[in-house]
């Protein structure tokens, strides 16, 4: 029997976000989420979701890239007027973050989740990767999920090929040119190599991502689940009717498919176990 966490991210972004991954947990398949603690509409979100929605699991999206950082004091993470540059200057500004800095900003997220949510997150993720592409915010966030009992982290393979690694990240960040990118894998490599080995325990799945977030293209990713590890498939869900979402569209179109009738008609058929990453926590079988 197949397992299955869906993901869906950026709990926080907007109200319209927020209703949209409640509804899609409510009505559909989604079992987990990831809040960006940082932004204005993240303690609504929680608030939400643990009064609503009370099996969703709920991690952190840990953000360098959107809003103000929740640390005061990081001043090579953030641009002129105190905001966290975007993903699309990266490369420009990214040699120059200091490793305390990635460090204590990554752990007042997690500080400032705990204290509004009352509980560690179930797990961590990044928005756009980016904490598992930066060797100092790698570093950070392997030592953070270890002090806080080894959570679980998304999938950030680097077994695979420096070819499969290059066009995995381009998916999350495609305004990045390749070389570039080929030139960062030794030093995550090696960053992964001096860690305890993490608490990984999915294949992650972008399938469902990007253009590909018809009904049609949700339905072919579950009935193509492996059996020998679980799964974590990436959803972005919302509504329509969200004046501060650009890509509302988009993510009404995937709350559509989550919820569809002939989606859960899916999930039973091919037998899904549906769960988020409470079952993967150290201890939790214990």
């Amino acid at each position: 029997m197949p397992q299955l966490i869906v993901n869906g991210d950026d709990l926080g972004f907007s109200p319209g976000v927020n209703q949209g991954i409640l509804t899609a947990h409510q009505h559909g398949i989604v079992t987990s989420t990831t809040v960006m603690i940082n932004l204005d509409y993240a303690a609504d979100g929680l608030a939400l979701v643990q009064k609503e929605a009370p099996a969703l699991g709920i991690g952190l999206h840990i953000n360098l890239t959107y809003g103000r950082p929740v640390s005061p004091q990081v001043r090579t993470l953030v641009d002129e007027n105190g905001y966290f540059y975007p993903e699309t200057r990266l490369l420009e500004v990214a040699l120059g973050f200091d490793e305390d800095e990635l460090y204590e900003e990554i752990a007042a997220q997690i500080e400032r989740f705990v204290a509004l949510a009352g509980q560690p997150p179930t797990h961590l993720d990044s928005h756009y990767h980016v904490a598992f592409l930066h060797p100092l915010a790698l570093k950070a966030t392997l030592t953070l999920a270890e002090e806080y009992g080894g959570l679980p982290l998304r999938e950030s393979s680097f077994s695979q090929s420096d070819e499969e690694l290059t066009a995995n990240i381009q998916r999350f960040l495609p305004e990045l040119p390749a070389d570039p990118l080929r030139a960062l894998l030794p030093a995550l490599k090696a960053v992964y190599a001096e860690m305890p080995p993490p608490n990984m325990p999915t294949r992650f799945d972008t399938s469902f991502s990007g253009p590909n977030i018809t009904l049609g293209d949700l339905l072919v990713c579950l009935m193509d689940l492996p059996e020998d590890r679980p799964t974590e498939l990436l959803c972005h869900p919302g509504i329509l009717n969200d004046p501060l979402n650009i890509k509302a569209e988009n993510r009404q179109r995937e709350l559509d498919a989550l919820t569809h009738p002939t989606t859960r008609e899916v999930v039973e058929r091919y037998q899904i176990e549906l769960v988020n990453y409470t079952v993967f926590q150290r201890g939790a079988h214990d």
